[in-house]
């Protein structure tokens, strides 16, 4: 106890501090942004400090301003679309004017990251491979959903189920080796499910940020396989105010998406307000038709942030309620290939075709769907103390996940419902730069408490208690960058007892209980994790950069205490009481060269986990499938696990012809089991095959008078065969390759003083209507078509998209 009254009597000084140094001097940063070409006005631009979280953005003239910056040195990026992001270093004793001319390029390669370092990191300068994604990317890219769009990055993929179920995976990992921050906050939702995506509204997100590697040291167990940040749009400058609306439509399942924003700062009040939702009818391919049960609805998603940005700092409320109804696709067909369903019929449970009509129905499933509902309130602070900062994010979180599976039931009674509490903090303080040192020391963690609400119990009630404390700091030489740190986690884990009654059903009470079937669990995690790696500059072409980390996750509850079918997957999990953490050891090395017109990246990684804990089937002594209550079971084990693996980017963009960009990635991932006793187990599941993305994209700033940012693009994305697969016990089947052409084009429309009156974007997919499944879709495994003999459901096929984005009102710029 008194070293926890310790911690917070230090921290409440702290923060005491913070708010009395705000009698410092306060300065403003301004100037104008223009265009290398002809000298004229660049609108738009993002003038940012990553350090303060402050920035602006240039008006008709190009002039920008930025109030309220302590005394002390920082870093300024500044960014357009289709131009080269421009980095530099401004120190403030008093208002300085800063004047800045951006080159023409589709080459945007010095991009600063906040998440995953102390206070900033510049992508070119981390020895850990990192990523990010801006929401104008997203609205060029060829894609079905923000996750889907993520997935083609180098490294990345996606666990799918149907369009509107996608979950990111990092190098092969993903599930609750992967952890996802939004806006400071810890994203937890159930994210060990694979019937399920982040919980987050996607027209909400404004940058996309990935660390590709052992995330643990910033962020505690879980961050095994890298970290996902999702963040909000940064407020506006003050005496700005703006709105947006956003619509986005594709053919194929007829889905419509509408979003709308509005944001403003009045003398540093800071505000934004969101409301969305979308709706989408079954998708359909060449080779099933239109698949039941893939379409989804998500009535209103509505967000919010107020702030106070004053020279002390800032601080903003997030508020959040994201709602999603899906159903749920079992592939199940009568023996002419229909596609069926089960609904009570004169009292029973019947299985019938379903209806032509329904297959174009966007009505929710009462039997066979999932709602899911996410409320979150988060508060994120930043202090400055001294020359140094001090920041402070709060975060409860309540995730409502209802299961419906029996069509008998009475009306909105869940079979599953689980309810999780999540409460998360993190403060960091951020000591002042100083001969080249940056050091941040912090703890984070979180409190979370389960409880089942349903007629059915999948695994019991649990509560966990996670603590982390960390150091880390950067040091820089000429040609040197060095980073680095170690962290202390501990993690209490108590999961109560589970019940079986007369019926053969499972619960958590033991009134009326026949047997106990779970003794409970009570347990203590710990670990050490870290990172240390370097990059140096050869030449101001070449560099080369190295890390090694250690990282580590506690096993989850289901893992330990799974037993019973899942109605999302359709399946019998059983858990495994001796789970042990995994504990991994990643090194990374790589090399880049850049010139005016060339760019080229090269990752290699290796990554040693040992416990990787994984599911696979049970047989009985026939070789066929264990069925459980009429499904195939499966069972939680453990093996020491090899992940090696290649990402590769090359760009070709001309210096004299920045209208033309050429860009070649590919990804490899392999997954070795190396505790498998038998030659059909040594690969691990779920790994994403070998993958080439091939892009040609035509650019231009100006298209007569009412067009900018003008681009046109053609894509080739082909994913090899999969011939590495997890075949011991039925588990997985190879995977055919397959090429997948997309294009893309769109413009702002422009009034005559050059303000964009609205965005078009269009793209294509699958243009060729090819009939695919990819190695990780999870609707590979259902049931074969009686009628054609193919096995499993198939991956959508032509799709067109149209997004629209419209400033609706402008004022102060």
């Amino acid at each position: 106890m008194l070293m926890k009254l310790s911690f917070y009597q230090l921290l409440a000084v702290l923060i005491l501090l913070g708010v009395a140094n705000q009698a410092q001097a306060q300065f403003v940063l301004s100037g104008q942004v223009t265009h290398q070409e002809d000298g004229g006005p660049v609108i738009g631009a993002a003038v940012y400090l990553p350090d303060l979280r402050l920035g602006a953005t240039t008006g008709p003239d190009g002039k920008y301003a930025i109030r309220n910056i302590p005394k002390g040195t920082f870093t300024v990026q500044v960014s357009y679309v289709s131009h080269k992001a421009i980095i530099d270093k401004v120190s403030l004793t008093a208002n300085v004017q800063k004047n800045y001319v951006m080159e023409n390029s589709t080459l945007s390669l010095e991009e600063v990251i906040v998440s995953g370092a102390s206070a900033k990191t510049i992508i070119k300068e981390s020895p850990i491979p990192m990523t990010a994604m801006n929401n104008l990317q997203w609205l060029q890219a060829s894609s079905t959903n923000l996750v889907d769009a993520v997935a083609k990055l180098p490294g990345m993929s996606q666990i799918s189920t149907g369009v509107g179920l996608s979950k990111p995976v990092i190098r092969g990992l993903g599930f609750n080796r992967v952890i996802t921050m939004h806006d400071g906050i810890r994203q937890e939702d159930n994210q060990w499910g694979e019937e399920h995506s982040i919980h987050v509204d996607e027209f909400s997100v404004d940058r996309y940020e990935i660390i590709r590697g052992a995330g643990s040291l910033m962020y505690g167990s879980d961050g095994l396989g890298g970290v996902m940040s999702l963040l909000s749009p940064r407020p506006l400058e003050e005496g700005r105010t703006v709105a947006r609306l956003l619509s986005n439509y594709q053919s194929n399942n007829n889905m419509y998406g509408l979003s709308g924003m509005g944001a403003g700062n009045v003398r540093g009040f800071t505000w934004l307000a969101r409301a969305s939702t979308r709706s989408a009818n079954n998708y359909r391919n060449s080779a099933d038709g239109r698949v039941f049960g893939s379409n989804f609805r998500e009535n209103l998603n509505v967000s919010g942030m107020v702030g106070l940005t004053k020279k002390w700092g800032y601080s903003r409320l997030y508020l959040a309620r994201w709602q999603q109804q899906i159903n749920i696709i079992d592939g199940a067909r009568d023996a002419q290939g229909r596609f069926t369903q089960n609904i009570a019929l004169n009292g029973a449970d019947t299985v019938v075709a379903v209806p032509g009509g329904e297959l174009s129905s966007r009505q929710i499933n009462p039997a066979n769907s999932q709602d899911l509902t996410n409320w979150k309130i988060a508060s994120n602070n930043l202090f400055f103390v001294g020359s140094g900062s001090l920041s402070v994010n709060i975060g409860y979180s309540q995730n409502h996940r209802r299961e419906f599976d029996n069509p008998l039931a009475p009306p909105n009674t869940p079979s599953l419902y689980f309810f999780l509490q999540t409460l998360y903090y993190d403060v960091r303080y951020s000591l002042p730069e100083k001969k080249g040192w940056e050091t941040t020391f912090g703890t984070n963690g979180m409190y979370q408490l389960l409880n089942n609400r349903g007629a059915e119990v999948l695994y019991p009630d649990y509560n966990l208690l996670d603590n982390g404390v960390f150091v880390f700091a950067k040091k820089s030489w000429a040609k040197l960058k060095a980073s680095g740190g170690l962290r202390y986690d501990l993690r209490a884990l108590s999961i109560n007892k589970l019940y079986i009654d007369g019926q053969g059903r499972f619960q958590t009470s033991p009134q009326g209980a026949v047997e106990e079937r779970f003794a409970g669990f009570d347990r203590n995690f710990g670990n050490v994790t870290g990172s240390l790696g370097a990059v140096y500059e050869i030449s101001p072409q070449f560099s080369v950069k190295a890390n090694v980390a250690r990282g580590f996750r506690a096993p989850s509850v289901p893992e330990i205490s799974s037993n019973g079918e899942h109605a999302g997957t359709f399946r019998y999990e059983i858990g495994n009481v001796n789970q042990r953490s995994e504990v991994s050891l990643q090194g990374d090395i790589g090399l880049t060269y850049e010139t005016k017109s060339l760019y080229f990246d090269l990752s290699l990684f290796t990554n040693r986990i040992d416990n990787y804990s994984f599911s696979e089937r049970v047989l009985a002594r026939s070789g066929q499938d264990s069925l459980v209550e009429g499904v195939p079971a499966f069972r939680y084990t453990q093996g020491n696990a090899r992940l090696q693996g290649i990402e590769a980017t090359f760009t070709f963009n001309p210096e004299r012809a920045r209208w033309f960009n050429f860009t070649q990635t590919y990804s490899l991932v392999l997954g070795r089991n190396l505790s498998a006793s038998e030659p059909g187990a040594r690969y691990l599941p779920f790994m994403p095959p070998p993958r080439w993305n091939t892009r040609l994209r035509l650019s231009r700033d100006k298209i007569g008078t009412w067009l900018r940012n003008g681009y046109a693009l053609v894509e080739l994305e082909h994913h090899q065969a999969q011939d590495r697969f997890l075949a011991a016990y039925n588990t997985e089947t190879a995977t055919q390759a397959y090429s997948l052409w997309s294009v893309g084009l769109g413009a702002d429309v422009v009034d005559s003083k050059g303000r964009t009156r609205f965005s078009v974007y269009f793209s294509g997919q699958n243009l060729a209507d090819l009939a695919y499944q990819n190695h990780q879709n999870r609707l590979k495994y259902l049931d074969a078509n009686a009628r054609t003999g193919q096995r499993g459901v198939f991956n959508m096929g032509r799709n067109l998209s149209l997004k629209v984005v419209v400033p609706l009102d402008v004022q102060g710029k």
